[in-house]
This record gives C-alpha cells, structure tokens and sequence, in this order.
C-alpha cells in the first residue's frame, strides 16, 4: 500500500514521514509533496491509495486537490484531511468531496493510527465489493451471451415456426436483439479452411478452440470497428462463425462485402490461419433468416471444388472469376494467354497495360522502360521454357532495350509489346497442343478423379494450365462452365450406382465426391428432377 503526505511545513511532512511507523500498518511507499500541484502529478503517477493533505497551501490548495482527484484520478484513495481548530468549514467542504476523516493540528500519532486502520479497513471493503461486483457483471455477461447463442441458434439453424413467434420476438427484446426481428439482415459465415487437418497437428492441444476463439475475437473487433448498423456473432454447430449484420439497403450490403474482405486479411494476420467467407446475396427477415443461412452454407461448399480463402456470394462464382478480358498481370497468365487465346485475347489484354506499367510511379520514362525490359525478358524465358524455339534475344538481349529505347510514350510502347506477344503466340500454334487438345486431358483427369476433392486449381495443376484459363477454355470448348461439367459427371456416375443395390445413397454420394449426403441430394434433385430415392423406385429399387 501507498500513502502521499501532503504539507507545506517541511516539519510536518518529514515527521511524518520518518517516525510514523507506517510499515506496521502494510504502508510500503511513503511520498511527500510541498503542495497540491505537486501532490496532483505524484498521485496520478504513483496511485497511492492514502492521501494525508493540509487544507490551507501555497499554490494549489488541500480542496483543489480533492476535487481535481475527483475528476482526474482512475484509482480508488482514501484522504484524510488535517486543520486546524477555526477550520471547520474548510473540512466541511473537504467531506464533500469524499474526504475519508480529518485530523486536527497538531497531528496526535495515536489518532492517526486509528483513522489509517480504519482507511485501510475501508479500502479493503471496496476492493472485495468491486471484485464481487466484476464476478457478478461477469456471470451475468456469460448468461446472457449463453441465452443470446441459444436463441440465434434456435432461429437460424432451425426453420422458422410461426407458433413460436412471439415468444422469439420477447425474447430477442430481452436480448436488447429487438433489430432482428424489426429490420433486414445479410448472412455472413466464416469457415475456416481445412479446419480438421489443423486440428488433428500433432502437438497442437486445443488447436481448433483457440482458432476458433481467436476468429471470434477478430471478427467481433473488425466488425465493431469497420460497421456501422447493429450486428450479432456466434458459433454454429459446425464450427463456423456466423454473423448477422443489420443492412437496410444495397449500400450496407456492398459495406458488408468489403467488411468479409477485412476479415478475411485480419484472420489470417492475426490467427495464422485461412478462411472462406460466405454472404447471402439477398437480404432476409427473421422469417427467411434460416432460409438465408442454409443458402450462404450451400454458396460457401462452392470451396470444394474452387479452392478456399476467398469471399463468396453467389452460386455463380465461376463465372464472376473469369475475367472479361484476358489477364497479362503474371507470367503464367500471359503464357496461357499465347498459348491458348486469341489474337483479339491478346490485344484485348494489351488495353490495361497501363495499369501494368504505370509511369506515375516512375520518376523518368526510362524507369518506365527499364520495367518493360525485364519483364519483357521474364516472359522469353518462361516461353523457352514452355518449348518456344527463337532464341535470339538470349543471344542479343541489348537489341531488344534498344528497340524500347526508341519510343518514349506509354501507347508506343505497349504497341511493341503487343508485337512480341502476337509473335509468341504465333510460333506456339505451329507447334504446341490446341485448346481442345487442353480440354480433353482435363476431361480424362476429371473422369478419372470425380470422387476425390476436385477443384479447378487442382484440375488446372494437373494439366499445367493457369485456373483462370482453364475455366475460360471450359466455356469456350465445352459450352458449360467447369462446376457444370464435372456436376454432370457426377450425377451420371451416381445414376449408375443408384441401380446397384449394394449401395446406400450416402455412400453413393460419397463415391461420386459430395462429403455432404443432403447437398448430394439437392444437387441431384435440381439435375435430373427426381431425388435419389425417388430415382431409386423407378429403378424398382426400394431399401431405403
């Protein structure tokens, strides 16, 4: 425990100080100051929990402190106040500014004593209540947040009934919820990606917990920050985290699109760990909130097949990925691009070259060259890599700079790029495979690998094509986009062992690729028409 003395007499306060035996009292620290300002700065410094201050001082006076304490200090103190007998209005005033007691000079030690056991009495009484109190707040907060999880749970994972409505409804008022019932609302869920493969690490107790706590914490943090309208967070039974934002309008849902982005970067910064995100692409009531939920659950399982770590909000993400144009940002793109585009690919892609190579970054035209050079040089040895025959510019690289030398404009420069690319492009027709010839190897890996965990990245690795153009190229040739086709392959393959009956449906959807028996099932309904089971009878099949 600490004490500041406060007095203006240098008797005073060093008689205090030296032969009052604190230390019997558990007083570890004795400060001292000459005045209120001083004692002001010692106090809100050193937090001492006693303060012993004369009334009457120079400068800052015994009751300009207490009520500069009042207002300043974050610390809980006891004072006693010390004055003189024709003071006792000035201790008055003191009293009610929380002074604890009051001594009359000359300060009689035995006395002091008292008011000190008593102070110190005092202090312990408040330090237990507060800690009471802090307990209390503590289990009232953990109640609510198991009602509030309970509740939100109730009313997205189940299907909404209309008998329970208006005891949902008081009990989201309780809840101080009341917005959900009374505005629109997006879905977010945030999954983390290949959660069992962390879990199952060896010497990772716990792992999947303090993930998930740990995503928690950052979704609710960036969600407070980053948000402006109300919203509410949980755990759902599998594992994910789902959180409700109150959107009225198209505007707080585009917010709530690069709310997922924050997170997503945040998670990943913070917890060391990659998620996929899922928005509801329509805004729902409490009503459809289930609704809501289940359609941003099927939205995310489109991770299966293209990957994670990536926001999604519409069954149709494959083709939001495909770009409108041809992309010329990375080597392997632009060698797909020669490969297997188009003339017009090709010059469709040259009309973001300024976003590629743009000079206001550059202080000179030459820096600008400079970076068309090597990344000019770049693309040649990813070609020769990739079977292109001209050597030439290994052999005279200089000639190439002296050609980028001669034009000093953005646009002139892009035109001879252009040049080269088309060039490249032209020698690989005449000697490499064509983009049916592509499709076909993907077709053979697609049929042969239908029941593992395909997804266009892995196709695209196995053929050693860029994902981006394997899904172009699957449009292009086939007609249907790459989840179409490898759905349809699927489903054929499922038709078959539907008339086998050795096998359960859930094994079948197993077998085809779906981890996930209900989603099979749904799937299959939309293709053929008819559920599984419902195509089992007409197989004449009925075991289940």
């Amino acid at each position: 425990m600490r004490v500041l003395i406060v007095d203006d007499e240098m008797g005073i306060r060093e008689g205090l100080h030296s032969f009052f035996p604190w230390t019997t009292y558990g007083i570890t620290e004795v400060w001292m100051a000459e005045d209120g300002d001083t004692a002001l700065a010692l106090a809100l410094e050193h937090k001492p929990e006693l303060i012993i201050t004369d009334m009457k001082m120079k400068r800052m006076s015994g009751l300009q402190l207490l009520d500069a304490l009042l207002k300043e200090a974050d610390f809980s103190w006891k004072a006693v106040v010390v004055s003189g007998y024709d003071d006792f209005e000035i201790v008055r005033q003191a009293m009610k500014l929380g002074a604890f007691d009051y001594l009359l000079k000359p300060i009689n030690t035995s006395e002091l004593g008292q008011v000190i056991e008593r102070a110190i009495s005092q202090l312990e009484r408040e330090r237990i209540d507060r800690h009471n109190q802090i307990l209390l707040n503590s289990h009232v907060e953990n109640a609510l947040h198991k009602m509030s999880e309970e509740l939100l749970k109730e009313i997205v994972e189940q299907e909404y009934d209309v008998y329970r409505e208006s005891r949902i409804i008081h009990r989201l008022q309780t809840l101080h919820l009341e917005w959900i019932a009374r505005d629109r609302i997006t879905v977010m869920i945030i999954e983390v990606d290949d959660l069992k493969a962390l879990d199952n690490k060896k010497g990772y107790r716990n792992e999947k917990e303090l993930i998930l706590f740990g995503i928690g914490n950052v979704v609710k943090q960036t969600v407070d920050e980053e948000y402006s309208q109300a919203f509410v967070s949980y755990e759902d039974v599998k594992h994910r985290w789902v959180v409700l934002l109150q959107c009225q309008d198209v505007s707080q849902w585009e917010k709530g699109k690069s709310l997922a982005m924050i997170c997503m970067e945040r998670i990943e910064t913070y917890v060391k760990v990659k998620v996929s995100i899922g928005l509801c692409p329509t805004l729902v009531s409490l009503k459809q909130l289930h609704a809501g939920y289940v359609e941003t659950g099927e939205i995310l399982e489109q991770k299966a097949l293209y990957g994670g770590n990536r926001l999604w909000t519409s069954h149709e993400w494959e083709e939001k990925m495909e770009p409108s144009d041809p992309s010329i940002r990375t080597s392997d793109e632009v060698m797909d691009l020669v490969r297997y585009g188009s003339d017009m690919d090709i010059v469709m892609a040259m009309d973001r070259f300024a976003d590629l190579f743009n000079p206001s970054s550059s202080s000179h035209i030459k820096d600008v060259q400079q970076n068309i050079f090597e990344w000019l040089l770049s693309i040649f040895k990813k070609a020769v890599s990739l079977g292109w025959s001209d050597r030439s510019w290994e052999r005279n690289p200089i000639a190439i700079w002296d050609q980028l030398e001669q034009y000093d404009t953005l646009d002139s420069l892009r035109v001879q790029v252009q040049a080269f690319l088309l060039a490249i492009a032209d020698d690989f027709r005449k000697q490499t495979s064509s983009p049916s010839r592509l499709i076909q190897e993907a077709e053979k890996y697609i049929q042969a690998s239908y029941g593992d965990g395909l997804t266009l990245q892995s196709v695209a690795a196995a053929i050693y094509v860029t994902p981006v153009w394997l899904s172009k190229l699957f449009k292009k040739e086939k007609q249907m986009t790459f989840l179409e086709y490898v759905t349809d392959v699927r489903m054929e393959r499922a038709k078959k062992l539907l008339g086998d009956v050795q096998y359960k449906i859930y094994q079948i959807a197993t077998i085809v690729g779906y981890k996930d028996p209900v989603h099979f099932a749904k799937l299959f309904k939309r293709e053929i028409g008819l559920t599984p089971k419902e195509y089992r009878r007409l197989q004449g099949i009925d075991d289940e």
